[in-house]
């Protein structure tokens, strides 16, 4: 088996994306797919913060695998987040130990000390995931750190009385608090307390025996994200609680959409409820006003996918009342570079 691996340049991509495209309708058909503008971005203009490289791999002239790191520039800079696709005419020809050990390589030349990869997982409350992701990693010394479930909610099934209860239900444990919205970057008297919220995802999510340092979040680190997710052609409808009192962003959720994506996919990002201000069902409150705007918005939307930590039983609840259904199974995997 002679492999040619080669650092991907947009030279290299329809190659790359289709062979990327073969391999996720393969392994996992619900999953959002990136638009080719989103794959291309990847290498043209990694996130703020992000070394990215992506790696093409040919056998005999012919694309077979697909290597991507990420590895962060200003936290967690021991680690590298490592994926490893393997076209599925190729696989259980050893291509994928090959490509792991080229990849770790250069994880260590890149000086980084651990590992963390992600595979389709059985997780209780999910339909069983194919097998051999997990047992690949598992066979290169992994452990599983985070299972996390994937869910989606269809919405031609939502059922809007049940959301206007849920709402009604809601607000009557809010008094003093009132819903603003935005698209894209949040105005200056906002983006602080945005910040501040982001930054608080790695201390208030469940994060199983992951190893990672929280993220040091900044106003500008929010306008850069902004412009790379605008870059892409992507489109973020936000939903905040303001505490009236005080004038605080008290919560703030996310929908990602993408006009570019197949089959009127949307993304469910970040919610977070500031500790201080917890209790008052301000979760359900911004999820369910940013549905409604992000369908306003993009009325072609059909589904949105969302994933949650298992443990996070909190968010979860939210979402199983919104009528998200679990969808697959994932695990977060790490070890160190050997």
């Amino acid at each position: 088996m002679s492999l040619d691996i080669v650092l991907a340049t947009l030279d290299d991509h329809d190659d790359a994306y289709a062979l990327f495209r073969t391999i996720a309708a393969a392994d996992n058909p619900l999953a959002p797919v990136w638009s080719r503008l989103s794959f291309d971005c990847f290498v043209t203009h990694p996130f703020p913060g992000e070394h990215t490289e992506r790696h093409l791999v040919r056998e005999n002239g012919e694309p077979v695998g697909l290597i991507r790191i990420e590895a962060p520039l200003l936290e967690n800079t021991d680690v590298a987040t490592i994926d490893v696709m393997v076209a599925p005419h190729a696989r259980r020809r050893g291509i994928g130990t090959e490509l792991f050990a080229y990849a770790e390589n250069r994880a260590r030349e890149l000086g980084r000390t651990k590992i963390i990869c992600v595979t389709l997982a059985d997780v209780d409350g999910c339909p069983p995931a194919r097998p051999a992701g997990a047992a690949f990693v598992r066979s290169l010394g992994f452990e599983p750190a985070l299972p996390e479930i994937a869910r989606q909610l269809v919405i031609a099934d939502v059922d809007e009385a049940n959301l206007e209860r849920m709402l009604a239900d809601a607000w009557a444990k809010a008094p003093g608090y009132r819903v603003v919205q935005w698209f894209g970057t949040p105005s200056d008297d906002l983006i602080d307390d945005v910040a501040y919220l982001d930054g608080r995802l790695f201390q208030d999510a469940p994060m199983g025996d992951l190893e990672l340092e929280p993220e040091k979040v900044t106003a500008d680190r929010v306008r850069e994200r902004e412009d790379s997710l605008a870059v892409r052609g992507r489109r973020t409808v936000h939903t905040g609680a303001v505490h009236e009192e005080s004038g605080r962003l008290a919560a703030w959720t996310t929908i990602c959409l993408d006009p570019e994506m197949d089959n009127g996919q949307a993304m469910q990002f970040i919610t977070l409820v500031d500790p201080d201000h917890r209790g008052h069902r301000l979760g359900t409150i911004v999820k369910i006003e940013n549905l409604r705007l992000a369908r306003a918005e993009d009325p072609k939307i059909a589904r949105i996918t969302t994933w949650n930590a298992a443990a996070n039983g909190y968010m979860i609840s939210i979402n199983e009342a919104m009528g998200f259904r679990p969808a697959w199974g994932m695990m977060e995997w790490q070890r160190a570079v050997r």
